[in-house]
């Protein structure tokens, strides 16, 4: 008798207490957040090339390639000139502050930026030729134009100079 009494008394407080929490809960409003959390995505780059889109940079390096502080493009110019049957070129003049010790500069310039003497060139056919002061880094190669990047030759500290070219796929490039 005692353990119907016990089944009872808990069936009874069971229901009292169900209906107890649904009086209780009707008094009462529902909020919710007023925000909304954001997600993030993170994944990394197994594949590709980047553009950087900063401004003209350099890099000054020391013996062993000891990277220097204080490097400074300076100033970019042109000089434009024609070959024959519409060959354009332009001579490029890259100019750096450097600190001392400095062995080799690498930059990194938007040859589109640069002033000059002229206005009209079209980047879809220009190259790089050869004998440049310096090699391309960073995978660059002359369809990145007229981004270039590279590192200057040895001694070629504080200026810079290359010839590009328009229109003139028989020219010896040192880039493709």
């Amino acid at each position: 008798m005692k353990n119907k009494r016990f089944v009872a008394l808990a069936i009874a407080l069971l229901i009292g207490g169900g209906l107890g929490a649904a009086t209780a809960d009707q008094g009462l409003e529902r909020t919710s957040a007023s925000w909304t959390d954001q997600g993030q995505v993170a994944a990394a780059v197994t594949a590709g090339t980047w553009t950087t889109t900063t401004a003209s940079s350099c890099v000054a390096y020391g013996d062993n390639r000891v990277q220097l502080a204080g490097c400074r493009v300076v100033g970019t110019s042109y000089y434009f000139g024609w070959v024959d049957s519409g060959k354009h070129f332009r001579n490029y003049y890259l100019n750096f502050d450097v600190p001392s010790g400095t062995r080799w500069v690498s930059f990194d310039v938007d040859l589109s930026t640069v002033q000059g003497n002229e206005s009209t060139w079209s980047w879809t056919s220009s190259k790089v030729l050869s004998g440049a002061q310096f090699t391309s880094r960073d995978g660059w190669n002359c369809s990145q134009l007229p981004r270039a990047r590279g590192t200057g030759l040895e001694w070629q500290t504080h200026s810079i100079y290359f010839k590009v070219v328009e229109n003139d796929p028989g020219a010896s490039a040192m880039c493709s």
